[in-house]
């Protein structure tokens, strides 16, 4: 894989990031006016992060950057998943430290529309029959597969 191939992957990657950050949007003001956990919060953080890493590596592509969006992704796939298998059981998450955490971080002040958690992490909300953190562990999972193979594939040309 070249320079060229890696910057297109990256800015795909990022695009996708901020794609996926518009629909989350959506689905909260949109018609099923769907409220995010703290856990969803957390996730939206995670992809504008990965985003804005994979978007300098197209600008700039540097195996530190790939291994760091890598990590990035893995993380956000840590965080889906425990929502996957934590959260029907979190009922209060609002008052846990995960829920006062997410609503004391200053974006949350700053835009509270988008990053202040009002929704419970045991509400189940679908798209195309999946529940959405179940997309978002797939999306991170496929992401941190790209990423770490185009790191790997870096590091065995050097």
């Amino acid at each position: 894989m070249t320079k060229s191939h890696h910057r297109l992957v990256l800015a795909a990657i990022a695009l996708f990031c901020f794609a996926l950050l518009v629909y989350a949007y959506f689905l909260q003001h949109g018609p099923e006016r769907q409220q995010p956990c703290p856990l969803c919060v957390l996730q939206r953080y995670v992809y504008f992060i990965l985003g804005v890493v994979a978007l300098i590596g197209a600008v700039w592509p540097r195996r530190s950057l790939m291994v760091s969006a890598a990590l990035i992704a893995a993380c956000g796939g840590g965080l889906a998943l425990w929502q996957v298998m934590k959260g029907a059981e979190m009922t209060g998450c609002l008052r846990d430290p995960v829920g006062i955490f997410v609503n004391g971080l200053p974006m949350a002040d700053w835009w509270p529309e988008y990053l202040f958690a009002n929704g419970g992490c045991a509400d189940k909300f679908y798209t195309l029959g999946l529940p959405v953190p179940v997309w978002s562990l797939l999306s991170f999972s496929a992401l941190f597969c790209v990423l770490a193979w185009m790191a790997l594939r870096t590091i065995k040309r050097t």
